[in-house]
């Protein structure tokens, strides 16, 4: 009270400024009251009065969207509400936030949403005490908007929000098909350092809406990739990922839409370091075939590779300083073993079974066979 005025000091409720100002944080309904300010010098002295009240109103939508909302193909999406708030004087105090969400395909449309403000001056049969009413107009760009499924839209003012929800209706063409993937793109290994290109292409009725999600594994939450220095998502739905590296692991999902449906499919990306290909198990020292039979030979190699393509031979037959290169004229076979030789890298065991075939075989003479990965 006036008569029992308590002096205000610098504390964690309170901040006094050098001008006089006063900042109270996170006001509530304890700082209501009476405040005074007192100036004084050498000269004199005075004080202002003033009262504080804490308005106690949530942001309201007060027009909420229809259940429902139909628009045609290639047809802007506009949406209209009414929002009262207490606490709002300025356009740039509330803030809206838009989400798509269709069969598990989760899309934010804020970026894409465009919207006005428009302040009610005159009583309404939304007005309340203390309360300022806002007319909210919103647009979606149509290209951003032709796929059918749930909108949530969130409006928010300094300490309080609110949201409702609509579900959209894309009007389908007798025709239209629904969305999907030829090829399918598949898991994949990638060398540390190499460009990495995720191929696929989206098919269905246009306009298609594609995109790439990475899963953090800290919030095990998808989270949307966008085109930069490091990802780039092409036309037809691939997607490049320039000098993998360890952080660039894990579970990708890429979603594409359109207004007669919505497809997804989940992939693994692993990177591996390169490492030198060593041929642990190598050809014998001498063997032996019979006239007019093939030579059956295997060796056993340790090498970081991502499949069995990653792998070339050679073979090379020579005798008494004659070279002639055979590899044009052998069949050879390539497997995994199980990690019988595991050094802790990235490294494989590989099994090659090679055939060399009649005549080729009737030379005496050395071979030698040469194995190598890109």
């Amino acid at each position: 009270e006036p008569e029992e005025l308590q002096e205000i000091v610098d504390s964690s409720d309170y901040k006094v400024y050098p001008n006089g100002s006063l900042a109270i944080p996170d006001i509530d309904a304890d700082n209501e009251g009476t405040y005074r300010v007192v100036l004084s010098n050498g000269d004199g002295s005075t004080s202002v009065d003033i009262e504080v009240t804490v308005l106690d109103i949530a942001l309201v939508i007060e027009k909420q969207l229809p259940e429902e909302i139909i628009i045609a193909p290639e047809e802007d999406l506009n949406l209209e509400l009414i929002v009262s708030t207490a606490t709002t004087t300025l356009e740039d105090d509330i803030t809206l936030s838009l989400q798509y969400s269709s069969n598990e395909i989760k899309k934010d449309l804020t970026k894409y949403l465009e919207f006005s403000l428009l302040k009610f001056t005159a009583e309404n049969q939304f007005s309340k005490d203390n309360a300022r009413i806002w007319e909210v107009n919103l647009r979606v760009p149509y290209q951003q908007s032709q796929a059918s499924g749930n909108l949530t839209l969130v409006v928010r003012d300094s300490h309080s929000s609110d949201s409702t929800r609509t579900h959209l209706i894309v009007a389908k063409e007798a025709n239209d098909e629904a969305p999907f993937f030829d090829p399918v793109p598949s898991s994949v290994k990638s060398f540390h350092g190499d460009d990495l290109f995720i191929q696929t292409s989206v098919k269905g009725s246009t306009p298609l809406t594609v995109l790439w999600f990475k899963l953090d594994p800290y919030s095990s939450e998808f989270i949307e990739i966008v085109n930069d220095d490091k990802f780039t998502i092409h036309s037809n739905g691939s997607l490049s990922i320039l000098d993998t590296m360890e952080e660039d692991e894990g579970s990708y999902r890429v979603e594409v839409a359109n207004n007669a449906g919505s497809a997804k499919v989940d992939i693994e990306i692993e990177v591996i370091q390169r490492i030198d290909l060593v041929i642990v198990k190598p050809l014998p020292r001498q063997t032996h075939v019979y006239h007019g039979k093939d030579l059956d030979l295997e060796v056993t190699v340790y090498a970081a590779i991502t499949s069995e393509d990653d792998l070339t031979l050679s073979l090379g037959h020579s005798l008494k300083g004659s070279y002639k290169d055979i590899t044009n004229y052998f069949t050879y076979t390539i497997s995994e073993e199980d990690d019988v030789d595991d050094r802790g890298d990235d490294g494989r065991t590989w099994v090659i079974k090679f055939i060399v075939c009649y005549p080729f075989t009737d030379d005496l003479g050395h071979l030698t066979s040469y194995s190598e990965y890109w």
